[in-house]
């Protein structure tokens, strides 16, 4: 068990961050109280939580030319253009 005092919590919030991610508590003090930063452990069930796959509610058509065009800003207004290829 690591203990930090709050000032240096503080100044090494992230890498605290990932060593609790990593499985080891933390004990941070200030004025004599104390606060456990622990990784929560999971039901099996929550671990094996799949990722959505939202490839099918998002498609575009032509995706693969969407690089090929610009907008054009003129005094008179704002035209969808295509972008001339390298």
């Amino acid at each position: 068990m690591k203990r930090v005092t709050a000032s240096d919590a503080r100044k090494n919030w992230f890498r605290l961050l990932d060593e609790a991610a990593a499985g080891e508590k933390i004990v941070i003090e200030r004025r004599g109280r104390r606060i456990v930063l622990s990784r929560e452990e999971l039901e099996e069930k929550e671990e094996r939580m799949e990722i959505p796959d939202y490839r099918e509610l998002i498609q575009v058509p032509n995706a693969e030319e969407a690089d090929c065009w610009s907008w054009d800003w003129s005094e008179d207004g704002v035209e969808l253009v295509e972008k001339p290829r390298p």
